[in-house]
């Protein structure tokens, strides 16, 4: 009876929690109809929209319902870019999207919900990590797109546990050939840059007005692993965070594949010294032994002269004495 008493108190609890009413401070009330989505919960607020917790009205599938606030053609191209992104890309490293349309002139895009997650610290946790975001990374590389805001808040993960990246109003997409690579394009909305990514994780190219290319994605990722550490790297992700967080983007890896492999073999450096140092110390003690065997050799050698000279000596008194003896 105790137990069933709990388990109804957590379901209400669960219950209360998804539909709570929306913070004051969001653009739209709770209970309002957006398309299909009854908007339960304000998730929180970029530059230019608002994310909503949604159930379906007819279904009650929860989601995650994106609405564009600031209606110039800056913000409305990023957001379109973002949703026809969503829409058209069905690999698991990105989210799902659920529908689309229009509130009161204003576009929406609903999303499959997703959690937030806490950065790992551990060596291994850490590898696991950059290496799931790395290949969703690549997978907009192999796309010619850039996503130019790669940050931990931007990497959630579903319930059984899979890496998602979101947040696509900055994705760019870098033609393959340099002649017809574009500089970087910032706006600024309420005194904030638009388009340059976040600084803390941000190549410095993409405030500076450079040329965008992928190396701008793979030094947000050595920010990332940086921050996992709490800028207490350990040996083996120096070198790479160094390299990926280069400020001159040609002396990163050259590309997102390159990036990863440096993480699988970071501990690759620590066990060929190992092994050169356990060879070094094989060597030294066979050239010891060698050494001692000749250095026995050559004492040996010394004392069979010796016995020889003495020997000789002897017998050469022997001949005197029978000499003197004869004659």
């Amino acid at each position: 009876m105790a137990t069933a008493e709990r388990n109804d108190g957590a379901e209400l609890d669960a219950f209360l929690s998804a539909h709570a009413p929306v913070k004051s401070d969001a653009h739209f009330a709770a209970g309002t109809v957006v398309g299909d989505w009854r908007l339960t919960g304000f998730l929180g607020r970029g530059g230019s929209s608002e994310v909503y917790r949604a159930v379906h009205a007819v279904s009650s599938k929860a989601a995650a319902v994106k609405m564009l606030l600031r209606d110039d053609a800056a913000a409305r191209a990023r957001f379109d870019r973002e949703a026809r992104f969503v829409n058209a890309n069905e690999d698991a490293a990105f989210p799902r999207c659920l529908g689309a349309g229009e509130y009161e002139g204003r576009p929406f895009v609903a999303m499959e919900l997703l959690e937030p997650m806490a950065l790992p610290c551990t060596d291994r946790a850490v590898a696991d990590y950059i290496l799931a975001v790395a290949a969703g990374v690549a997978v907009l590389h192999s796309q010619g797109l850039v996503h130019r805001d790669l940050k931990p808040q931007n990497v959630m993960r579903r319930e059984n546990g899979d890496l998602v990246i979101i947040d696509f109003g900055l994705l760019k997409h870098v033609p393959t050939e340099t002649a017809d690579r574009l500089p970087m394009s910032i706006s600024v909305v309420d005194g904030k840059a638009v388009g340059a990514g976040t600084p803390r994780y941000s190549a410095p190219e993409q405030f500076g007005g450079g040329e965008i290319t992928p190396a701008a994605d793979i030094h947000a990722l050595g920010a990332i692993v940086d921050e996992c550490f709490k800028g207490r790297l350990p040996r083996c992700w120096e070198r790479i965070v160094r390299r990926a967080t280069s400020s001159i983007p040609g002396q990163r890896y050259r590309d997102i594949r390159t990036f990863m492999h440096a993480v699988r073999t970071r501990h690759r450096a620590r066990h060929l010294l190992t092994a050169a140092v356990f060879a070094a110390a094989i060597a030294l003690a066979a050239a010891a032994v060698i050494w001692h065997a000749e250095s026995n050799l050559e004492k040996k050698s010394e004392e069979d002269r010796l016995l020889q000279e003495r020997i000789d000596r002897e017998h050469e008194e022997i001949q005197e004495m029978l000499q003197r003896d004869v004659y």
